[in-house]
Order: C-alpha cells, then sequence, then structure tokens
C-alpha cells in the first residue's frame, strides 16, 4: 500500500511540473488509479482471510468429537471421508489396533470385547466406551501415530 501511496504522489509531482490541464488529467487519473488498486488490494486481503477462516473451521471439522457417540461416529464419517482410499484404509487399521488394544486393557479383556461384538457392538462402539477421553480432537495423523 505504501508503495502505491509513493507511485500516486510521484505521478501527481510529475504532473503538476508541467502546469498545463493535460498534466493535471493525467495526476488525476494516476489517483484514481491507484485508490482503485488500493481497493483491490483490500478486497484481496478480506479474501484471503475468509479462505484463511474456512480452512481453519475445515481443520477443526476433521478432529474427532467424543462429546457423545453420534458426534463421535459423524465426526469419524466426516475424516474418512476426506482421505484418500490409502489414508482411510490407514486410519480403518489405526482404529482397529486401539479397539484391540482398548479392549485387552479394559476390566473384561478380550473377552467382554468379543461378547460386545457378538452382542452387536461395533468398532467405534467399543473405541468410544474405552477411549472416548483419548480420541477427543484428535486429527488422523495424531490417529495413526497414537496406533503406533
Amino acid at each position: 500500500m505504501r508503495y502505491t501511496i509513493a507511485l500516486t504522489a510521484g505521478l501527481a509531482l510529475a504532473a503538476c511540473s508541467g502546469g498545463d490541464s493535460t498534466n493535471t488529467q493525467s495526476a488525476e487519473q494516476a489517483t484514481e488509479t491507484a485508490q482503485e488498486q488500493t481497493s483491490t488490494v483490500e478486497q484481496a486481503q478480506e479474501i484471503a482471510n475468509q479462505v484463511a477462516e474456512k480452512a481453519a473451521a475445515v481443520a477443526e471439522a476433521l478432529k474427532l468429537d467424543t462429546s457423545s457417540l453420534d458426534s463421535f461416529k459423524s465426526s469419524l464419517s466426516d475424516m474418512q471421508a476426506s482421505l484418500s482410499t490409502d489414508q482411510a484404509g490407514q486410519l480403518t487399521d489405526a482404529l482397529g489396533y486401539l479397539a484391540k488394544s482398548s479392549a485387552k486393557e479394559s476390566k473384561g479383556g478380550l473377552l467382554s470385547a468379543a461378547k460386545d461384538v457378538v452382542g452387536g457392538k461395533s468398532m467405534e462402539d467399543i473405541l468410544y466406551d474405552n477411549m472416548k477421553d483419548k480420541l477427543d480432537g484428535l486429527t488422523f495423523e495424531e490417529i495413526v501415530g497414537l496406533a503406533g
């Protein structure tokens, strides 16, 4: 913006040195052009800010939300939909490993987890029951890292 103001001032001074009406019109046109450029730069900055805000919102949406089982399943589904096929496979593998590990560490162990599965509980249900606090707010990369 300083460059634009300096350019405008320079053009205005150059136009004034000639002393005729053509130079005055050129200075006025230069001022208008500089003002339009300044407006364009300000609009571009506003658009860049909006894009950054949307990117931050998207990044936040791609974190697991374990505030409820439905929120967990929804955020997990959103995360999976945003990933490539290979990444989705990595996520499924990592979650399977975490579900198995959490089942081993839970009160009833693997036998209890097997009963849960036979009773209709999904991997997501088991993960939610055993690891909701650890998984809350994690991104894809963090989940894969947690699974090791």
